[in-house]
């Protein structure tokens, strides 16, 4: 398990640090509402972001990825485990501080056609995060005003439509607004949750570019979330692969899309528009199936290229392999990463 990231004297600590977190969710059924199991939506996670950087959430439906970002966010308790926003521990802040702390760390969401309130102009929902809990802070009317009007021109729109609603405007405006939205309180930490995959295909690449800019004037920190890895390797400086509630890889984007360590990255990989497809062509286990792994196993092991590639080595279903760095930067929960190396060096081109 790699340890937590240790602030030094070289640089500041990281704005976000999960310290081995699981959450499990409780499942009832029958007239009683009896608990019959859990579901383990994340699992003994260590990760932590660098201020002024950006990391890259990626993996399949159902991997864990919202269920993190809902930790970060303070939404979701951790059963086990700690999460640490600006140095201060989630778990331990009540009031005005976990107040504080959400306005440290703000989202802009997938789909800007429900994201925003229909009922509320736009000047209102980007002033909301600024007097959410009547806590202005001394801030007047006219401070709130000029703070909107400064969002909607940093964003790119007319700051004199802020007395218009969402439904006047278009998906990629509509984006923009979120993003002025999210921007307004100033904060240090923002989760972006599939930030284009609503929009259309013209309109994401200056939505892109708008966050790139941002984060280059601001200085802003970016947790994004995104089954396009198109989009995460533009915007991502490193990159964090979930599997079943686990992150199997974690490393610098470059690393993470030119020299994969885990079967899973370079099944990711090669379903990317453009990338050789011969990866996924590749012979899978036959012999089991998730439900029949056995509890010591590797999560993976039921659908693992690699393992059919070497043979089938019994220590893929008899240990759980950690997360363990590789090389300097580069962690990956493998037993046979280095074969892992040289099966993506012979069926993966160079991705875009």
């Amino acid at each position: 398990m790699i340890a937590p990231v240790v602030p030094t004297e070289a640089g500041p600590p990281p704005i976000v640090e999960l310290r081995d977190v699981s959450v499990r969710y409780a499942t009832r059924s029958g007239l009683l509402a009896r608990r019959t199991a859990d579901i383990l939506a994340v699992d003994r996670v260590t990760l932590a972001i660098e201020r002024g950087r950006t990391l890259g959430l990626v993996g399949a439906t159902g991997s864990g990825k919202s269920t993190l970002a809902q930790l970060v966010m303070g939404m979701v308790q951790p059963t086990s485990g700690s999460v640490v926003v600006a140095g201060r521990e989630l778990r331990d802040l009540r009031g005005r501080d976990r107040q504080d702390i959400r306005r440290l760390v703000q989202v802009v969401l997938q789909d800007p056609f429900s994201s925003l309130d229909p009922r509320m102009t736009i000047g209102d929902i980007i002033a909301q995060p600024l007097t959410l809990g009547r806590r202005v802070g001394g801030t007047t009317g006219r401070q709130i005003r000029d703070r909107v009007a400064e969002m909607l021109g940093f964003v790119g729109l007319d700051p004199s439509r802020s007395e218009r609603y969402p439904h006047q405007f278009s998906g990629g405006q509509r984006q923009r607004i979120a993003i002025a939205r999210a921007l307004a309180p100033r904060p240090q930490l923002v989760v972006l949750d599939e930030p284009t995959s609503a929009l259309d295909v013209s309109v994401r690449a200056q939505i892109l570019n708008l966050l790139k800019g941002i984060q280059a004037e601001l200085k802003v920190t970016y947790l994004v979330i995104s089954h396009d890895l198109v989009t995460v390797g533009y915007l991502a400086t490193d990159v964090a692969v979930m599997h079943l509630g686990r992150v199997v890889e974690h490393a610098p984007t470059a690393t993470i899309y030119r020299a994969p360590r885990h079967p899973y990255t370079m099944e990711l990989l090669a379903s990317i528009p453009g990338a050789s497809g011969s990866f996924l062509r590749r012979p899978r286990p036959l012999d089991v199936t998730p439900e029949s792994l056995p509890a010591a196993a590797c999560g993976y092991a039921y659908r693992c290229t690699l393992r059919t590639f070497l043979g089938d080595p019994g220590q893929c279903l008899t240990s759980d392999p950690p997360l363990i760095e590789q090389e300097p930067g580069h962690a990956v929960a493998c037993h046979f990463a280095d074969d892992a190396l040289r099966l993506a060096t012979e069926s993966l081109r160079p991705a875009p």
